[in-house]
């Protein structure tokens, strides 16, 4: 008699436990996700710093294999180095990530691979000292040169995002792309007794954006975030 009991509490208790498992997730709304994020990378240091807040929702339901999201970006420069100042500046931008479905996952949500494509923004005000050669006095100047930078860019990512709390998010990504930049000076030099000197900022790739001219230039955006959702999910 009690074998036959508890072989029957055991098949009660298995049926609920797989019943549990099969049970379908709750769907993705609109109002599911409503992440606010800021970035932590500035504080790291990778080429120029900045500050970068995001805001990312659900505007479509998922279908089998993908979630889409629309995450509004706006950043804002900080790099304050021996090679250059920024005073102030701003770029915005939006991005289309596709969250894949994960494993032992019914819907997809925003959490785990997801893949995207971006297009961001904006003016930078900028100081840099450069250093010239005077032909006619046979000395070196150094001259604080101030720039003016617009620039809109289209890139390519993909990332990771993680849940780490009931709310919160934990996130990272990585693009590739290319933007048309247009970085002019606004100081007027006596160019005919003074050649510019080129120095490690005219080298070095992580400040490409920066480098005086027009034109189309690769960029990398990178971030890592962490971030607050105060939707649903």
């Amino acid at each position: 008699m009690k074998l036959k009991l508890i072989t029957l509490t055991l098949i009660i208790f298995s049926g609920w436990s797989i019943q549990g498992q099969n049970e379908p997730t709750p769907p993705v709304t609109k109002e599911s996700y409503k992440i606010l994020k800021i970035d932590a990378l500035n504080l790291m240091g990778l080429g120029v710093q900045k500050l970068h807040v995001s805001y990312e929702i659900s505007p479509l339901t998922p279908n089998k294999t993908n979630l889409p999201t629309f995450n509004i970006n706006l950043n804002v420069p900080l790099a304050t180095t021996s090679e250059m100042n920024i005073n102030y500046g701003m770029e915005v931008g939006g991005e289309l990530r596709f969250y894949q479905l994960r494993r032992h996952q019914n819907t997809p949500l925003a959490e785990g691979l997801f893949l995207g494509v971006g297009l961001d923004g904006g003016f930078v005000k900028f100081n840099r000292p450069l250093t010239y050669f005077n032909s006619m006095s046979q000395t070196y100047q150094n001259i604080d040169m101030e720039y003016n930078r617009t620039r809109t860019g289209i890139y390519f990512l993909m990332g990771g995002a993680s849940k780490i709390g009931e709310k919160l998010y934990f996130e990272t990504s990585f693009g590739i792309g290319w933007s048309n930049a247009n970085v002019q000076a606004q100081n007027e030099i006596n160019i005919a007794n003074l050649n510019k000197q080129y120095d490690d900022i005219d080298d070095n790739i992580l400040y490409l954006n920066y480098w005086e001219g027009k034109g189309q230039r690769f960029y990398m955006p990178v971030n890592v975030s962490l971030g607050y959702n105060f939707g649903e999910k």
